[in-house]
């Protein structure tokens, strides 16, 4: 059992109380000073939760909040859940996994920390888990965080680089805030589409964001954001997409207008689409896709300026991002929502760049594939990485 020390106990206060057995954090609705004086990382709730057959290799769950930062560097409250694995740390401590997960929606209900059988993130989580828990077995300890606006206050920077690396490097803070000695500085963060892009971000960023640690490597499964803006040119020249795309493209708005106001989605979308945009407040990723059997006959107003949707998507896009540590990425063939086109060419981008980075292909493989298939990836990434054999990735390409 973690103890909250006197210094933890100091920064709760009522609103940042949780309820003994619920289903996911209570949202603090009240940032006040208290918060915003503390660290990054710095713990302002904890819940012991009881641990699920999802995963077999963990002693003990847990539920936090803690204080990250926004888009802007600005003091915000996010969560995550905590998985350790069963036994006493090594005299090391354990290394650590930051879990990035992949669209599941912007509404808080769509937050993975607050997952429950028959929940509409739940078919996502069951994959997920079987992931996760192969690094528990590998003896790490797993830290997931939902990212801004996702069961917290505020709206979800959908897709947003900045927002993204914030919430989980700061989650790996947030673990050694619990109690430092039980964690080892060494970690990893290893995502699947929204969070393989997050993944990246990590991996270009995070140890300039976070010196005080020691990021090893990530990996990024079936990674979205390739030439980001190019959903939004896909939607406005073919009219009708498919049901899939259309059920995401309301994310992909609300996501932008999060990180930039001046985006409105209800003055750039048709009537038709407004009546999806209006569900995806609310609804999650695998309800709207439920929802929709039919796409509306035009995404766009015939007249919409997308000039500024656009500059603000190809800005998060991945291949503005150059990894400063080892990178393994991994992509199915016939994955239709991330074009592995896209992957292969950020890859060769940064193969031309001469950085340490590995390209797995799973022939044939899904979205999911990425997913389902990673514990086998992530263990020759591991050996490679312990080996030091990274920098001899890429090197006969041409």
């Amino acid at each position: 059992m973690i103890r909250k020390s006197n210094y933890f106990l100091k920064i709760l206060f009522s609103s940042a109380c949780l309820v003994s057995g619920s289903a996911m954090a209570a949202p603090i609705t009240d940032l006040g000073k208290q918060i915003v004086s503390e660290k990054p990382g710095s713990i302002l709730s904890l819940e012991q939760q009881a641990v699920t057959d999802l995963f077999p290799h963990a002693g003990q769950r847990l539920l936090v909040n803690y204080r990250s930062r926004g888009i802007q560097g600005e003091p915000i409250v996010a969560s995550a859940f905590i998985l350790l694995p069963k036994g006493t740390p090594p005299k090391n401590g354990w290394p650590i996994l930051a879990w990035a997960h992949g669209t599941t929606g912007v509404a808080d209900t769509c937050a993975p920390s607050g997952d429950y059988v028959g929940g509409p993130v739940h078919s996502y989580q069951e994959v997920a888990s079987k992931a996760l828990d192969g690094w528990l077995a590998r003896g790490y300890a797993v830290v997931a965080p939902d990212y801004q606006g996702l069961g917290t206050l505020g709206a979800h920077p959908y897709m947003n680089a900045k927002s993204q690396l914030h919430t989980v490097v700061d989650a790996v803070r947030a673990l050694h805030m619990l109690k430092p000695k039980d964690f080892n500085k060494q970690w990893l963060v290893m995502g699947h589409s929204q969070g393989g892009a997050a993944a990246i971000a990590v991996s270009a960023y995070g140890q300039k964001d976070a010196p005080e640690l020691d990021l090893k490597g990530a990996i990024a499964l079936a990674p979205g954001g390739y030439q980001y803006e190019g959903i939004a040119e896909y939607v406005k020249t073919n009219p009708n997409p498919e049901p899939s795309v259309t059920a995401f493209f309301p994310i992909v708005l609300l996501g932008a207008q999060a990180a930039e106001p001046s985006i409105v989605p209800e003055n750039l979308v048709s009537p038709e689409m407004n009546a999806v945009l209006t569900q995806a407040h609310s609804r999650c990723l695998s309800e709207l896709q439920s929802d929709l059997k039919k796409s509306p006959s035009s995404i766009f107003r015939p007249n919409a300026d997308l000039k500024p949707l656009l500059a603000y998507l190809k800005k998060q896009s991945i291949e503005n991002m150059v990894p400063t540590v080892p990178l393994m990425i991994v992509q199915g063939s016939k994955d239709h929502l991330v074009d592995p086109r896209g992957t292969s060419a950020y890859y060769q981008q940064l193969c031309k760049l001469k950085k340490p980075t590995i390209y797995q292909t799973i022939d044939g493989g899904d979205h999911r594939d990425a997913l389902r298939q990673s514990n086998t990836f992530a263990t020759s990434f591991l050996n490679v990485i312990e080996k030091n054999q990274t920098k001899s990735y890429c090197s006969n390409f041409k």
